[in-house]
């Protein structure tokens, strides 16, 4: 199956949304430079072909409205915020929250986590929290980390912004994802650059979109 670009798959996908909601895009990073073996990447940046499309992301959201954006800390998710929101042709600096990045929703000890994400491929982390067993060594719940991701987006909902971004990290996106679709790791599409999960709110559900998948919904947690 031939999925379409990440950036034309957001824009395409706002179209769901109705006019009276508001609602948030999850999005992965723009492409950045490669990370070097042993080390988080923290200050890795973004390539000129990734500020390129998160520039071009902006310019299409800003067709759709005011754009509020909220990033990760890390640098290269900072990067593409700016860039989207320069994009907008919007003099707004960025927000910053944690729970989107450093150390995200998922991890409770950084030290311990972290020494976990360098020993083990990024799948196999991300499998063991999707398992519902005990949660990966330094971690929490899963559940109680994607509820965590989800307030970031419920609080962006609610700014008065029809429309938010928050820049996160791939394997934090990949799990929320699969996540509130119920299915396991293999059966998504691994985040790509800029892949984002598209979500808003509908009466008291919430609706959400992937690329590749069918519009799914759950209750609104009371």
């Amino acid at each position: 199956m031939i999925l379409p670009d990440p950036v034309d798959s957001v824009v395409q996908r706002l179209a769901a949304v109705p006019d009276d909601s508001a609602a948030a895009i999850v999005i992965r990073h723009a492409e950045r430079e490669e990370i070097p073996p042993g080390d988080f990447g923290v200050d890795v940046p973004l390539t000129e072909g990734g500020l390129a499309q998160a520039d071009r992301l902006g310019s299409l959201l800003s067709d759709q409205g005011v754009v509020c954006v909220v990033s990760s800390p890390v640098p290269r998710c900072v990067e593409t915020a700016a860039a989207i929101l320069y994009g907008a042709d919007s003099a707004v600096r960025p927000a910053l929250d944690r729970r989107l990045g450093d150390p995200g929703p998922f991890v409770v000890e950084p030290a311990v986590a972290g020494a976990l994400f360098l020993e083990t491929d990024i799948l196999d982390v991300v499998r063991l929290q999707l398992s519902g067993e005990k949660p990966p060594v330094g971690m929490r719940k899963t559940s109680e980390g994607v509820g965590l991701l989800l307030d970031a987006a419920n609080d962006a909902m609610r700014s008065g912004s029809h429309l938010n971004v928050l820049v996160t990290h791939d394997a934090i996106l990949a799990v929320l994802v699969a996540h509130l679709y119920s299915v396991q790791i293999d059966e998504i599409t691994w985040p790509g650059y800029l892949d984002g999960l598209v979500l808003w709110q509908d009466a008291d559900v919430l609706s959400f979109s992937w690329r590749g998948l069918e519009l799914g919904s759950n209750p609104i947690r009371g």
